[in-house]
């Protein structure tokens, strides 16, 4: 699924986009999904808290290599039902075809709840 915009993108338009680092604390498979996903629980630190996500993951990672992994995460996007599981952000990932998807991740550990910018 590639999706090319032909309209340049403004950095207003970027920055509306609130992206914040997330660390997994729960992971498990939805067994309602449709195709293989999982329910992700992830910590935001002490000013976001606690959010959840449904993630089409499964191809590359076991419940147990998720937790404590570090993330990137659109925080900002209003919450939506992913079969039957309210996903309240949107965890950022590469399609990498037949390679399946793999998760956008800091270099190294930072704050929970850090900025990218």
């Amino acid at each position: 699924m590639e999706h090319v915009n032909p309209e340049p993108a403004t950095i207003d338009a970027f920055m509306s986009f609130d992206i914040r680092v997330g660390k997994i604390t729960k992971a498990e498979k939805n067994e309602k999904a449709i195709k293989p996903a999982y329910k992700l629980y992830i910590d935001f630190g002490s000013d976001i808290g606690e959010k959840q996500s449904s993630a089409q993951i499964c191809q590359n990672y076991t419940e147990e290599q998720l937790v404590g992994k570090q993330i990137l995460a659109v925080v900002n996007f209003p919450p939506r039902r992913v079969a039957g599981f309210k996903s309240e952000v949107l965890v950022l990932a590469a399609v990498c075809g037949d390679q399946g998807t793999v998760l956008i991740q800091p270099e190294r550990d930072v704050n929970l709840g850090t900025r990218m910018l």
